[in-house]
């Protein structure tokens, strides 16, 4: 009778134990790594998209930091590879357009994020508003909203085309006037340059012609809000948009630019003029008043700004030669004294106000950011 060896049977079973533990470990090894490898490429997947996501992000902070340097131009496309980052691309497209009459540009940004192995690309876009501080322009070297005495002798030179094409306009004011009563001279800037004006005046003495336009139908209530679209009861809003806010005048030259608000009086430095044609100024007195010394000057805007219905006019006092080249206007009524002063249109200095970044504003349009 066979009789199986108990010894043998032994050994296969172990061996087979001994094989099915190195299978399962093999097997859980395998399993192991796999998960890992997994965890890496999800990490790495994750890590890729918060990488294009910051290249995106960056390339839409440039280009919107650049439009607000320059909210008036189109700028060509932004592309920048970051060593050890990523890259982003990123372009504007932009539409001039009009609201309520008034120029604004509604602009797009498209930004392209990659990263740096080039797995994970991320596009965004936001609109944004680029839109001016002042709204409309001067028509006239002197607007007023009230009433004018003028003290001293006060020189207006037109604008050639501001009462239509080839129609002259000097002072355009809510008053009624009677010129017999003020010392004023207007006249074109062909013999303001020759020095003609006295002798071929367009308004002077007992003459008083098409240049001045008082006691209008058509003249605006607010001044304040003709020029920014804003009542005069929230002139603060754009107080809070000036590029300066001071409390005298002292340190303004020609370095100055942009719109400067001044809280109180204002006396202007001998020998200085306030801006220059390629970078004007537009100059806010608010309830104060404005003092010339000798030979200064303001290239720009001048705006005297009272509250609404003052009793108080806005003072000018000249205490030596000086011109305004660009426009003056009182939101209220205006007083002239001592020396002559001169005011001359000038297209040129306003339109460069108008058209500098000192005049534009960016806002975000809310709920325009993309990222799909």
């Amino acid at each position: 009778m066979f009789k199986p060896n108990r010894a043998k049977q032994q050994g296969a079973m172990m061996l087979i134990t001994v094989t099915l533990l190195l299978l399962l470990t093999s097997t859980i090894i395998v399993y192991s790594a796999k998960v890992s490898l997994v965890k890496h490429r999800v990490s790495l997947n994750t890590q890729n998209k918060v990488t294009a996501e910051n290249m995106a992000a960056l390339g839409n902070f440039r280009l919107l930091s650049q439009i607000s340097q320059q909210p008036q131009q189109e700028l060509p496309k932004l592309n920048m590879l970051i060593e050890g980052q990523g890259q982003y691309s990123a372009e504007m497209k932009s539409l001039q357009t009009e609201r309520f009459s008034h120029q604004m540009r509604v602009i797009k940004i498209s930004t392209t994020g990659t990263s740096e192995d080039h797995l994970a690309n991320i596009e965004v876009s936001q609109h944004i508003i680029a839109y001016p501080l002042i709204r409309s322009l001067p028509k006239a070297a002197l607007i007023v909203g009230k009433s004018i005495s003028i003290e001293n002798k006060l020189k207006l030179i037109a604008n050639p085309n501001g009462a239509g094409i080839g129609l002259p306009l000097s002072l355009w004011t809510s008053d009624k006037i009677d010129i017999t009563t003020l010392d004023l001279i207007t006249c074109q800037l062909y013999e303001y340059i020759n020095g003609e004006c006295e002798s071929s005046p367009l308004s002077m003495g007992q003459q008083k012609n098409g240049d001045i336009v008082d006691n209008p139908k058509d003249f605006p209530k607010d001044i304040f809000a003709y020029l920014t679209n804003l009542p005069v009861k929230y002139r603060t809003q754009l107080l809070d948009e000036a590029d300066k806010v001071i409390s005298h005048c002292e340190d303004l030259n020609n370095l100055s630019s942009g719109l400067i608000w001044v809280k109180g009086d204002c006396k202007l430095s001998k020998e200085t003029t306030v801006g220059t044609t390629e970078r004007p100024v537009m100059l806010i007195i608010a309830n104060g008043n404005l003092v010339f010394s000798e030979n200064s000057g303001v290239q720009g805007i001048v705006l005297m700004l009272k509250p609404f219905d003052s009793i108080l006019a806005a003072h000018i006092e000249v205490n030596g030669p000086a011109v305004i080249e660009g426009a003056l206007i009182a939101s209220e009524s205006i007083s002239f004294n001592n020396l002559p002063l001169t005011i001359k249109y000038d297209a040129v200095v306003l339109d460069n106000f108008r058209q500098s970044p000192s005049n534009w504003r960016i806002a975000l349009v809310p709920n325009s950011w993309r990222n799909f």
